[in-house]
């Protein structure tokens, strides 16, 4: 991501410590973490940091497929919107 010029971040969960009970439930593979929950807590600082790059992208959605759902993300106007199918 750095290559692409991105801010990015990991935040390396290693220890019951690190488990909040309502975030992060577990230290097991998806930590028990819900998706939704996933969306809201990041979603709008990854918007805040892209707010004034100008993107490659030439459709104007992403969508990323997770288990039974499909996350897409469309560019309308001056705001973007999620779908979750």
């Amino acid at each position: 991501l750095k290559q692409l010029n991105l801010d990015a971040t990991l935040h390396l969960i290693q220890d019951e410590e690190d488990i909040d009970g309502k975030y992060i439930k577990s230290l097991e593979h998806g930590m028990r973490l819900n998706n939704r929950a996933l969306f809201e807590k990041e979603l709008p600082l990854m918007l805040e940091k892209l707010k004034d790059k100008k993107s490659p992208m030439k459709e104007n959605s992403i969508s990323y497929p997770c288990k039974n759902k499909v996350f897409k993300f469309k560019d309308e106007g001056d705001k973007f919107k999620l779908e979750i199918t």
